[in-house]
């Protein structure tokens, strides 16, 4: 499919559901949006700069050779030691454990106040993924993929995420799809499909679609905060404009309800309290 038709397949399909921003304060209004559709939209939800502190500790524990951790197709590579791909589209995934900027976004009062009244406890945060430009990930559901080694047995129906857009995403940048609804949508199960992770997104789209939950482009903007339902279908869209490869930096974060004296799976992992609510510590 050429770019342009399906630039146009995308907008097509976007008219089938309005994406309806809320304000920080509009909690009520928000959970109601967030249980009939699977997702919710705060604007303003966090100050500008405190994404860009953020990013500039990214880079700069890069360049100092932090032990960032990389996931590249599946496989852990530790920083410096990570191949050339895997920098040129990173998907850092324990930045928490190394800057106090990240732990300071991920449990933010926004994250605070709105997953605080939807789990009607304190948040715990299972793990966060940091990514310079879209994942272009297909289709999927996380509440089979989420598997943190230091609290496998969570209760995955209470699973959500959060993703925080440090700068705008547009289609040309590969801007997150979302299928409004999906999350009622049972059957989307990975371990179906084994090896074949080409068919389990398939399956998400498909059986998604089938129900009436249509992908809807998130043209996003910096400071906008979007909370997802375990369970709902989701994308990384495409990069259209692949000359210039233009970044699309978020940070995305998964969360649980948890008992307050929850503990870790293993000791080198530690479940510590931080602001409103908690995270997984290394040891």
């Amino acid at each position: 499919m050429r770019i342009p038709s399906l630039l146009s397949w995308l907008r097509r399909k976007a008219v089938a559901h309005e994406i309806v921003k809320f304000e920080p304060d509009q909690i009520g209004p928000a959970l109601r949006h967030f249980r009939k559709h699977g997702y919710v939209v705060f604007e303003n939800a966090f100050d500008l700069r405190e994404g860009e502190a953020f990013w500039a500790d990214v880079e700069q524990a890069l360049a100092s050779d932090v032990p960032l951790t990389f996931s590249v197709y599946g496989k852990h590579h530790v920083n410096p030691d990570v191949p050339p791909h895997g920098f040129k589209l990173p998907r850092i995934i324990d930045a928490e454990h190394h800057l106090a900027s990240a732990r300071a976004l991920l449990l933010s009062p926004i994250v605070s106040r709105f997953l605080g009244r939807y789990y009607r406890r304190a948040p715990t945060c299972l793990q966060t993924l940091t990514y310079k430009y879209s994942s272009e990930q297909a289709a999927h559901s996380d509440r089979t993929l989420v598997a943190p080694p230091h609290s496998p047995r969570y209760d995955r129906k209470t699973l959500a995420a959060c993703w925080f857009a440090l700068e705008d995403a547009d289609a040309r940048n590969g801007a997150l799809i979302i299928y409004p609804g999906s999350h009622r949508v049972a059957s989307k199960s990975v371990a179906r499909f084994g090896d074949n992770y080409g068919g389990f997104s398939a399956h998400c789209a498909e059986v998604s679609e089938a129900a009436g939950c249509l992908p809807v482009t998130f043209e996003a903007k910096a400071g906008d905060v979007l909370f997802w339902h375990g369970n709902l279908v989701h994308a990384g869209g495409p990069i259209l404009d692949h000359e210039g490869q233009p970044t699309r930096k978020s940070f995305v974060c998964h969360y649980a309800a948890m008992r307050d004296k929850a503990r870790s799976a293993g000791p080198e992992w530690v479940r510590q309290r931080h602001g409103e609510g908690w995270y997984f510590a290394k040891a």
